[in-house]
């Protein structure tokens, strides 16, 4: 199958319009359109912005339309914020003015299960049909930092531009998701949440997304397809790592999506399928999808199942087989030479050297810390090393008296594993482990937080435990194996 390039120019309206007109915008910002005309403004929208209230002459500085038709301008993208039942007759204006777009993110439609809500959605289905495409309804909307549009209420969303997209059926899922990605080094090239998908659909927006050259990764939060086999079929085709969060596959999930966007769940059988099949990954939460999305960002197509675990304290052997080997990831012995020169770091008593390396104690002096590093790095039957490093544990008071912290101690073992994985070229990832929730300790966890940014901006992914990190380890490694010719190189 080949993905046709015309949803490139078709949905750039949507993504990047020139204008905009906000249906429904009010001077009273507790109400849904006065706040978001408010949101675009301070997020930073540089195209034309058009407020539509036949009851308000200014709303935030800029003149008020009765009508979408009575707009001198021309109109790329429209948001429609109004009651479900006017919503038909709006389209209608936006048809007659030749609006390309609009969002709807009103409710009420099919998703309530009443029939006045499917007539209503059925018309605006009769609608689109006649030449303008509809996001929504019952949606939040598109998150674009480089169309300057964000959801609602999003004017503190990043505006950095980056790689990811994220396409979802709801709207919660994808404000969460937006902001939390924001401390995982995660920008966004464009999210969507597109709710009941009375016109543009999931197929549609990943055909879109697959030309789209500023989204090199692909996430999604779905709950039911409109177009399955059409779906799948794109799936197999894109070049893009497609990470999905599918919901709703038991019997309470499914009436809960029925009563959400009103989509048909689908049965897990044809989900399974579905992913054995494609090359897409499938996640179970939003912690999955934010750990597998700084993977790929982070991982190269080198990232292979045989893992090196380098860590310290009681049970990292344990920790480290069970958590890889339940992912699919494998722990090889090292070999009698690479273990003897760990050796020669390690003390002898309360250490373990035959991969998982249990250095001994939570923290190593950075020199010795950097030489078992090494020293794994250097096994050739290593394709991928996974290091947990308690280096926030010198700041709590009891534990400063037992080591010299003075000078460049902490920055010293915070780089042993930048220098080591630029030297070795194998791909490395940080476990640090947070330093717990109650209140004495949140300066603790916040130094936590800093060396977590410290490794993301060197290109080393970070988790909190163990287990997520093989797991997100393992997302990569499944996904280059199921892509075709060279570009299968993970073991």
């Amino acid at each position: 199958m080949h993905i046709p390039t015309g949803r490139l120019r078709e949905f750039e309206p949507i993504f990047h319009p020139r204008s905009l007109a906000v249906i429904g915008a009010s001077a009273d910002e507790r109400k849904f359109g006065g706040r978001f005309l408010k949101t675009l403004q301070e997020f930073g929208f540089k195209g034309e912005l058009y407020p539509v209230n036949p009851h308000e002459k200014e709303v935030s500085g800029l003149k008020a339309y009765p009508t979408v038709r009575d707009i001198p301008g021309d109109v790329d993208f429209a948001a429609i914020t109004v009651p479900a039942r006017l919503v038909p007759g709006l389209v209608e204006d936006c048809l007659a003015k030749g609006v390309k777009a609009a969002e709807i993110l009103s409710a009420g439609f099919s998703e309530t299960g009443e029939a006045e809500g499917r007539r209503l959605e059925g018309e605006l289905v009769r609608l689109a049909k006649r030449g303008i495409r509809l996001i929504g309804p019952n949606c939040f909307g598109v998150y674009c930092p480089g169309g300057g549009l964000t959801l609602l209420p999003g004017a503190n969303f990043p505006k950095e531009r980056g790689p990811v997209a994220f396409i979802s059926q709801s709207g919660g899922h994808a404000t969460e998701f937006a902001r939390e990605a924001r401390g995982w080094g995660i920008t966004f090239s464009k999210v969507i949440s597109y709710g009941n998908a009375c016109d543009v659909n999931e197929a549609d927006l990943l055909e879109y997304l697959a030309q789209d050259p500023e989204t090199t990764i692909v996430t999604a939060y779905i709950e039911g397809t409109q177009e399955g086999k059409r779906f799948r079929s794109l799936l197999q085709h894109i070049q893009k790592p497609v990470i999905i969060w599918k919901a709703g596959l038991t019997e309470a999930g499914s009436r809960a999506v029925n009563s959400h966007t009103a989509s048909l769940s689908g049965e897990e059988a044809t989900w399974d399928a579905l992913f054995k099949q494609t090359p897409a990954l499938r996640v179970g939460s939003k912690e999955e999808l934010i750990d597998a999305t700084v993977a790929f960002l982070y991982l190269p197509p080198a990232t292979g199942r045989r893992v090196a675990v380098i860590g310290g304290g009681g049970g990292i052997s344990v920790a480290a087989a069970d958590a890889c080997d339940q992912v699919g990831l494998s722990v090889p012995p090292f070999s009698l030479q690479v273990q003897r020169e760990i050796r020669k770091i390690l003390p002898p008593a309360g250490t373990s050297v035959c991969n998982p390396v249990d250095v001994g104690a939570p923290v190593r002096p950075p020199a010795a810390w950097k030489g078992v590093l090494e020293g794994a790095a250097g096994a050739e039957n290593i394709d991928t090393l996974i290091a947990t490093q308690a280096i926030h544990i010198f700041l709590y008071d009891m534990m400063r008296a037992f080591f010299d912290t003075s000078g460049t101690f902490i920055q010293d073992s915070l780089e042993a594993p930048v220098s080591v994985k630029e030297r070795s070229g194998k791909p490395l990832v940080m476990v640090l482990s947070e330093g717990g929730t109650e209140v004495e300790r949140m300066e603790v966890e916040k130094a936590r937080r800093q060396f977590r940014d410290f490794y993301l901006k060197a290109g080393i992914p970070v988790y909190p435990t163990l287990e997520r990190a093989a797991a997100a380890v393992a997302k990569v490694v499944e996904y280059y194996q199921k892509m075709p010719g060279e570009r299968c190189i993970a073991r």
